[in-house]
């Protein structure tokens, strides 16, 4: 199951997503703003799918306008790896070494860039197909997982 978590300046794009993961057979819940309304709280969204994540060991994407406070937010969870992508490498190896398990994009707002859909489709195929290679990382995502315990 993949979680979608959103403000309003996600909620286009994340329109964009859901019908991509419609038409390539994934299963989501959708669990952030679906109107465009300034009034909401992407923190709000962030922790309700964060526990679904990682209580189900599933995958979460979110957004907010740049992606960053989307980020911070997902990652003050335990077991939560987000990943802030802006292209294919990054998901790919976010997912390869890192066995990150949220992919965080900007849904952009006014006088922000606006990321192609033709590279959105690459990110998030790479990111939903690349396995986690295991091996010498999986120290890494344990001390991860520790750092402040």
């Amino acid at each position: 199951m993949i979680y979608l978590a959103n403000d309003h300046n996600g909620v286009e794009k994340m329109k964009y997503i859901a019908a991509w993961l419609t038409k390539h057979g994934y299963e989501f819940k959708w669990v952030g703003a679906t109107e465009y309304d300034k009034t909401d709280s992407y923190v709000t969204y962030i922790k309700q799918a964060n526990e679904l994540v990682k209580a189900e060991n599933n995958f979460g994407i979110y957004l907010c306008g740049t992606g960053v406070g989307a980020s911070i937010a997902a990652n003050r969870c335990k077991g939560i790896r987000a990943v802030l992508c802006n292209m294919p490498k990054t998901a790919y190896f976010g997912r390869f070494h890192n066995n990150a398990n949220v992919l965080v994009l900007s849904g952009g707002y006014k006088g922000y860039p606006k990321m192609c859909n033709l590279k959105l489709n690459k990110i998030l195929k790479t990111f939903l197909t690349t396995q986690f290679e295991g091996d010498r990382h999986i120290e890494r995502i344990n001390d991860l997982d520790n750092m402040y315990n």
